[in-house]
């Protein structure tokens, strides 16, 4: 659907708010664009009043969750509207990643991960400015701004432009959290921005590729510390000792550096030649044939008389694992079982894959970032600062189940990281003021994150230590089949 501004509309746009069937826009027409066919998005910069998601042009599935979205930006607005008028000083953060889909070709991350993202946002920018948790909020304030770069991940000179123009003298931009996932055009941004001197907490972006990037940070583990926590869950589990690899061939920087940590911390298990299939990219759609080789070769790999398969290291997207799953289903040596093994945040977003895994006769293991059901329900274990996120995030109307896929719970750690460190400068504090914050941000000074209390020692080169990366059986209501006895992986 391509969307056409009345001539009213654009005059109007420029001075004020113009609504469209309860969609509203209400920034400068020059902060935002369309981007071009098929995807149809509204990319740019808002405040909270642009609301890029249009319920209107949707169909009813994803209209209701465009309605909660724009009600949650309707918040951050508030919240940003509150900030100024109560006369204090302030900075500017600036969430950067994708928060539309594309009209017209599948999307890297989905609405419901939007909303979850936005969820944790927003617990966290109201903890920031109400609490202490974060550091003094009567010393600063903090306004989030929102910059859309669509489902394309958009690394183009005038989106960059527009987040670095938001900075104002008394109250400068002082960082960019988000960053989206791990796709070719995350270490372009990160360069640019670094170049720029604007400090970056990433949220999801897992590729060893960005670690220790000049002014880059990030609250998710990496590809190898993932692997290295898959190593810990295999020499526990010992009844599994046979491993191949499935990677993209892809150049894609997440599944690229996810195969390379397998090879690195995984060798020990790999008993056989690597297997690869060239994959749906967030530009081209995969086919259901894509892995008809692949599960051919692991049948073979299963009646092998010397260490029989019984393992698959998957270094591929969410996008392709429907495909790969199914393939499973069809292969003619499904009586063999067989555990998958993956990595990263939001893999528990193919849950609704469990009947097709099911009887293909698969059971799936992954690392991920966080582990909201088990956190819920023990002490043990859990991060410190796990109930209290948890209490605001359900305080604010937000479902508990929405945490299950980690990126609530990811996006708040980024901005609450941030945060802190913008409250241990100076009174304003500027670009500059913010990495040596950040280095400093450990023992005393950790972020007590909803995910662990995060320290970024300088040695670590921006990825944080101190936090569990939990290993997950995919299934939201399957009994978790884990050695006896198990205790997570440990970044330390």
């Amino acid at each position: 659907m391509k969307h056409k501004w009345p001539i009213v509309g654009i005059v109007a746009l420029v001075v004020g708010v113009v609504i469209f069937g309860g969609w509203r826009i209400h920034d400068n027409a020059r902060s935002v664009w369309w981007s071009g066919d098929p995807h149809q998005e509204l990319l740019g910069i808002s405040h909270g009043g642009t609301f890029f998601n249009d319920p209107a042009a949707a169909g009813k599935g994803q209209a209701v969750v465009m309605e909660r979205i724009n009600r949650i930006q309707t918040k951050i607005q508030q919240e940003n509207d509150r900030v100024a008028e109560d006369g204090g000083p302030y900075v500017k953060v600036v969430l950067l990643m994708p928060l539309t889909v594309s009209a017209g070709a599948p999307s890297a991350i989905t609405l419901h991960q939007i909303e979850h993202a936005l969820q944790g946002i927003y617990t966290a920018l109201i903890r920031a400015n109400t609490t202490t948790v974060y550091g003094d909020h009567n010393k600063l304030g903090l306004q989030l701004l929102l910059a859309n770069q669509g489902s394309r991940q958009s690394s183009g000179e005038r989106l960059l432009r527009k987040v670095l123009e938001v900075s104002e003298e008394e109250h400068p931009l002082v960082g960019v959290i988000g960053l989206g996932s791990s796709v070719a055009g995350t270490e372009t941004v990160v360069r640019r921005l670094g170049a720029e001197g604007i400090p970056m907490v990433s949220a999801i972006t897992s590729a060893d590729t960005l670690t220790g990037l000049p002014n880059f940070w990030s609250v998710s583990p990496s590809n190898v510390q993932y692997s290295r926590a898959l190593r810990h869950y295999l020499d526990a589990r010992k009844s599994l000792k046979s491993a191949i690899a499935v990677y993209d061939r892809n150049p894609d920087p997440y599944t690229n550096s996810l195969f390379t940590a397998y090879q690195q911390e995984l060798r020990t298990y790999l008993k056989f030649p690597d297997l690869s299939y060239v994959g749906a990219t967030i530009d081209r759609v995969g086919t259901p044939n894509l892995f008809a080789t692949v599960v051919t070769n692991l049948c073979v790999a299963v009646n092998s008389d010397d260490h029989p398969l019984d393992t698959v290291l998957y270094a591929g997207r969410g996008a392709d694992f429907e495909h790969f799953a199914r393939a499973l289903k069809d292969r003619p040596c499904r009586s063999e079982p067989l555990t998958v093994l993956a990595a990263a945040t939001g893999f528990a977003s193919t849950t609704d894959l469990l009947p097709v895994l099911e009887q293909a006769n698969v059971k799936v293991v992954y690392a991920t970032s966080a582990d909201s059901e088990s956190w819920r329900g023990a002490t043990a274990g859990r991060p410190g600062g796990f109930p209290e996120f948890a209490a605001a995030h359900q305080g604010h109307g937000f479902p508990p189940a929405d945490l299950r896929d980690g990126m609530a719970i990811a996006h708040h750690d980024a901005l609450a990281v941030l945060a802190a460190a913008a409250r241990l400068g100076p009174a304003v504090p500027t670009p500059a003021d913010i990495p040596p914050a950040i280095e400093n941000l450990v023992l005393a000074y950790a972020v007590r994150g909803a995910s662990g209390d995060l320290s970024f020692p300088k040695e670590e080169n921006g990825r944080a230590v101190d936090r569990m990366i939990p290993i997950k059986q995919l299934g939201t209501d399957v009994v978790q089949d884990m050695p006896a006895g198990f205790t997570p992986y440990w970044v330390t």
